[in-house]
């Protein structure tokens, strides 16, 4: 008498083990969410296993103040007896290299889950065996303009640490929560709802061959660019506070919120930019 694993269960009904399997084809957009959670454990354990590097650019720190101030009280191009623009551009190089990593870690960590509808779409668009090279090809060419913008992203807190240098506290609490400040205005902006809904839009991604491959990359391209157009300030303010990791979540939870939850018109989350904002400022104040 042969036997044989009942996958159905008792009384027929579906096992976990079919539930999962019919589960993961019907929703591709687990790719991006697993890639976000990877990243977010990622910066989690670098923030407690290098405490060390609080200060060090590009490093992942919970709190670092504006100002390249050293322990002397004075700013570090002053100790080097050099210019700020001289100090500025030798410490570009540096600024580049050691934070490069983290800001595509963070570009993972938090934009990657707005991309359910996008990779959704380029996973029904081609065959179901060509899938995974279909969204992963679509992955990269979206990181590849975040990455490609945080160059940018990573020269900008060199250069106002170095500039706010010496400066009052409340003018470095203001600037640090000055990117919070723009996104907070820039919900009420009349041609917000559009640009928001370019985040949604699809393009014809050819079914098979190479050109499968061009055009997932291409529609990558265009939503990295249309995100880029939309969560560029919140970013901004995340790099001017060094990537505090408690502001990312708070960030994360908003523009994840915004994007699935409320309506193109909503300014909730303008009030919600407008809160944090208060609250980093009182922070940094203390």
């Amino acid at each position: 008498m042969s036997t044989s694993i009942n996958l159905a269960g008792n009384g027929g009904s579906p096992s976990v083990f079919v539930r999962l399997r019919a589960l993961f084809p019907a929703h591709p957009e687990w790719w991006a969410w697993a890639f976000s959670m990877l990243a977010w454990m990622w910066l989690v354990v670098n923030l407690f296993s290098s405490p060390g590097q609080a200060g060090h650019p590009g490093s992942v720190t919970f709190c670092t103040s504006a100002g390249a101030i050293l322990k002397t009280g004075l700013p570090a191009y002053a100790i080097l007896g050099i210019s700020k623009w001289q100090f500025i551009l030798s410490s570009v190089p540096a600024a580049i290299s050691n934070g490069w990593l983290p800001w595509m870690v963070m570009v993972i960590a938090m934009m990657f889950p707005l991309l359910n509808e996008p990779v959704t779409h380029v996973a029904f668009s081609v065959k179901k065996k060509d899938r995974t090279p279909g969204i992963l090809t679509f992955l990269l060419a979206y990181t590849f303009v975040w990455t490609s913008a945080g160059m940018l992203f990573l020269l900008l807190p060199l250069f106002v640490d170095t500039i706010l240098a010496g400066q009052t506290n409340f003018v470095n609490s203001l600037v640090m929560a000055s990117g919070l400040l723009l996104s907070a205005a820039l919900i009420w902006h009349p041609g917000r709802p559009i640009r928001l809904t370019k985040c949604s839009l699809t393009i014809p991604i050819n079914i098979g061959g190479w050109q499968l491959y061009r055009d997932s990359f291409w529609y990558g391209l265009k939503m990295g660019l249309a995100c880029l157009s939309m969560c560029w300030p919140p970013m901004a303010a995340l790099s001017l506070t060094h990537h505090n990791l408690i502001l990312m979540a708070a960030v994360s939870i908003v523009i994840v919120y915004e994007r699935y939850l409320l309506p193109h018109t909503s300014k909730l989350a303008g009030y919600a930019w407008l809160i944090i904002a208060g609250i980093l400022f009182s922070i940094q104040m203390v």
